[in-house]
């Protein structure tokens, strides 16, 4: 009863220290809805093809068109890639001939699954002792390596200790490799919707222009979207290729075959430098080396995919959550009603309603209650108005 007592005790003096500055009633007053019946056909239909229209987004948009009774689930795969082939070319520099093996044609092996095919390669040899190093532009000996003992010469390059050229040319060699031959096998899985299926490309007729998983370079360069690409415009400085694999699978069936896409990217990330390229030595003994300037076609090959079931669950969600939509048939009726249409006062006075201060009503009842004479009290004085009577008649006696 003291808890009691003391939470009530506090909940009236919260009110009456509000109530001194504003009417505690309009502070914490309650809005409830009440259901009015307009008799306007106008306002009518138009609520009812709001709720139609929101109907058919729902059925056309949300269920149809974006299949809203299947369970989605977003995955990225693997690609397993194989390169075979074999070039020979004749340098247009210093006179050689080189043949180039895959090994030579797909070095290095960067990552899993992602393939370098060299497209033209420069050939340096080179030996250690001081000369003028074109990569090291100078104005004064204090700009070149004071480690070295370089010096600025006349053509504006650092003589300094370098890895020097033996011949006046390098071997240049453009390589034919359009024609190597790529396999690739793309597989991916869903582990939520379909954990113990793996869908791959195995049997995929959409992979290469013929039928299987093996095409030349020259074959998937024609594929790029949104232009092919000759082999002879990206020889000279290379490219860099994506190669995506996109699966879309009812994960139901056995069988689901991905969508393949080909892109240029280097003229995406850097407009300015595109191509692709990369310098590696091959050191004959230690005073001399080989040094190898190599352009090609980088490919990154991708796989990612959607699986897809159908669901109780899902149709349930979307369902339920859309439906809420309804309710914007009536917010748009409301405005049309009370800010719009010609009888719009006469509609807020019949939409609209105030109540009178109850809590005052009952206050001002309460005293009227309080201030009610009690039977008992009735009673009480009736006694001592007989009682007086009685004392003034016994006292009126006893006088006579």
């Amino acid at each position: 009863m003291g808890i009691r007592k003391t939470i009530r005790d506090a909940y009236h003096g919260l009110l009456a220290a509000v109530d001194n500055t504003e009417d505690t009633d309009k502070v914490f007053s309650y809005y409830t809805r009440q259901q009015v019946c307009f008799l306007d056909a106008k306002l009518g239909l138009t609520a009812i093809l709001i709720q139609v229209g929101i109907a058919v987004f729902i059925v056309a948009y949300i269920f149809i068109h974006k299949e809203g009774y299947l369970e989605m689930e977003q995955a990225k795969g693997a690609v397993v890639t194989h390169v075979f082939g074999d070039a020979v070319s004749e340098s247009s520099g210093q006179r050689a001939s080189r043949f180039f093996s895959i090994e030579d044609i797909t070095y290095p092996g960067l990552e899993n699954g992602n393939i370098f095919i060299a497209t033209r390669q420069v050939v340096h040899r080179q030996m250690r002792g001081t000369c003028a190093d074109p990569d090291m532009p100078c104005l004064s000996d204090s700009d070149c390596s004071p480690l070295g003992n370089g010096r600025c010469n006349e053509a504006g390059l650092c003589e300094e200790r370098s890895w020097c050229s033996v011949e006046k040319e390098p071997e240049i060699y453009a390589l034919a490799s359009d024609q190597i031959q790529i396999w690739a096998r793309s597989f991916i899985q869903y582990v939520k919707l379909a954990p113990g299926k793996l869908f791959d490309g195995a049997e995929s007729k959409v992979i290469g222009p013929h039928k299987g998983n093996t095409f030349t370079v020259r074959q998937l360069l024609m594929m790029c979207k949104p232009i092919p690409i000759n082999f002879e415009e990206v020889a000279e400085l290379g490219a860099v290729i994506e190669v995506g694999f996109r699966y879309e699978c009812n994960v139901r069936k056995s069988h689901c075959e991905p969508i393949m896409n080909v892109r240029r990217v280097d003229t995406i990330f850097d407009p300015d430098n595109i191509g692709f390229s990369f310098k590696h030595p091959e050191y004959v003994d230690d005073d001399h080396r080989l040094q190898n300037e190599v352009r090609g076609l980088r490919f990154f090959f991708r796989t990612s995919g959607v699986g897809k079931k159908w669901s109780v669950a899902a149709i349930i969600t979307n369902a339920s959550t859309s439906s809420t939509l309804l309710a914007f048939a009536v917010i748009v009726a409301d405005l049309l009603l009370t800010r719009v249409f010609a009888r719009k006062k006469k509609y807020n006075a019949r939409k609209f309603e105030q109540t009178p201060d109850f809590s005052e009503w009952l206050e001002i009842a309460e005293a009227q209650k309080e201030s009610r004479v009690k039977d008992a009290d009735i009673d009480k004085l009736e006694q001592k108005v007989l009682d007086r009577e009685a004392l003034w008649m016994e006292t009126f006696n006893e006088e006579t």
